[in-house]
């Protein structure tokens, strides 16, 4: 008799290492019903890069690689770029055949290896799950909502499963055409390790580092976490910031902290500066430091226009930050990390009235601010990464099983 092994070996391939993702990757090493291995397709990330948006050379201070098997395909060294033609790692169906998974997790569809994959495990009836960020927020050229209206649902059908990193993202794949059995919820993971540690000693940090950047106590910090580039709009947060100070006055006191670097950076001094703008320009703040910004903070402030989920929201919630966001930010809906009333005002993307108007009300209303920062803590748990180890495990013995039923009672998923 069929049955799914004690251990679902899972193959999971993705372009390049990816500090958020890693989390995840720890977590389900340590579950004792499935056997990991990630097959990483360039080393982008594991070495320092240079980041164009940025502006600058990065290199992640944490470990993206201990902790989970793992394995760099043979063409690895020599990818630089992770477009859709430059990630092409023939070598994929070799090695993939070789560890014979029960499951393949791929990280997206819009590159040549994780096409050359699925189509491979489809071949050989290996169930396989997607995992990405996309949503239907932002607004799209119509040619190219043709062009998914067409090919999405076809695409996406030929995945046994997806796994949804909030409701943004489940009524994009709803929306092509993926049925509600075949959708598992799996929250982007963050350092819950490190946040926490930061959390728990909040009251120290916003001292300190308050005064490493001159920043007095009862200043109120707006905070920006991300790059200095036109379409995450930090100078919505300058325009507002002028508008909300004059509305205030004397009696509050505002900062705009910008923890980024990017083309941006010059001019937004420039703007800060002829405003007379208390505005304080840190640049890239690596992901070991990041989190002692937080907790110097009073608010997260994320304007983007086209965001398909917004991380360091993700991460701020863990610190107990209240949100302003746009309606263009895909972690925004009431199962996720931004829920609107509860620990989060909206606002409309591009809209610097209403974004002034969002941290005017705030501002004044400290009660807002200390349920809105219980609500954020109780989210950033509720969204931990057991939910997303639960999430992740469901599908995959969901998938499994589905296979071996489809295939018939002889088939068996046992490894000798």
């Amino acid at each position: 008799m069929s049955s799914v092994p004690k251990k679902i070996r899972v193959a999971i391939v993705v372009s390049h290492p990816i500090q958020h993702f890693v989390h995840l990757y720890k977590a389900l090493a340590k579950c004792d019903v499935i056997d990991l291995k990630v097959f990483y397709c360039s080393k982008i990330g594991a070495k320092p890069y240079f980041d164009k948006n940025m502006n600058i050379e990065i290199q992640w201070a944490s470990d993206l690689l201990g902790g989970y098997a793992h394995e760099f395909l043979p063409e690895a060294d020599n990818i630089k770029e992770s477009g859709f033609l430059k990630i092409n790692n023939p070598s994929v169906v070799a090695i993939l055949k070789d560890f014979n998974p029960d499951v393949v997790q791929l990280h997206g569809y819009a590159q040549l290896t994780l096409l050359r994959t699925l189509v491979w495990c489809k071949i050989k009836h290996i169930p396989v799950l997607l995992w990405s960020d996309s949503s239907l927020l932002f607004k799209r050229a119509r040619w190219k909502l043709l062009i998914k209206d067409m090919f999405l649902p076809k695409l996406l059908g030929l995945f046994n499963g997806v796994l949804s990193t909030g409701d943004n993202n489940t009524a994009y794949y709803s929306n092509y055409g993926v049925k509600p059995a075949r959708i598992f919820r799996c929250p982007f993971t963050v350092d819950e390790a490190l946040l926490g540690q930061a959390n728990n000693e909040k009251a120290k940090l916003r001292v300190q580092v308050r005064a490493r950047y001159e920043i007095e106590n009862n200043e109120v910090v707006l905070l920006f976490v991300g790059k200095l580039v036109s379409w995450k709009r930090p100078q919505d947060i300058l325009d507002a910031l002028l508008t909300a100070q004059r509305k205030l006055g004397s009696r509050v006191k505002l900062v705009a902290f910008f923890a980024g670097n990017g083309v941006l950076l010059q001019e937004l001094k420039t703007r800060a500066e002829s405003q007379h703008l208390r505005a304080i320009f840190a640049g890239f703040i690596n992901v070991d430091v990041l989190p002692t910004v937080y907790a110097m903070a009073d608010v997260l402030v994320f304007p983007s226009e086209r965001e398909p989920y917004g991380l360091s929201a993700r991460e701020a919630i863990c610190l107990g930050l209240p949100l302003i966001v746009s309606d263009q930010i895909g972690c925004v809906g009431v199962n996720d990390a931004a829920r609107s009333q509860q620990n989060t005002l909206i606002y409309q993307s591009m809209n610097v009235e209403a974004l002034s108007d969002s941290i005017v009300s705030l501002v004044n209303n400290p009660e807002k601010i200390r349920s809105m920062a219980t609500s954020s803590l109780a989210i950033a748990l509720e969204m931990g990464v057991d939910c997303s180890v639960a999430g992740f495990v469901n599908a995959v013995k969901s998938v499994c099983m589905k296979t071996v039923n489809d295939m018939g009672s002889g088939i068996s998923y046992e490894h000798n």
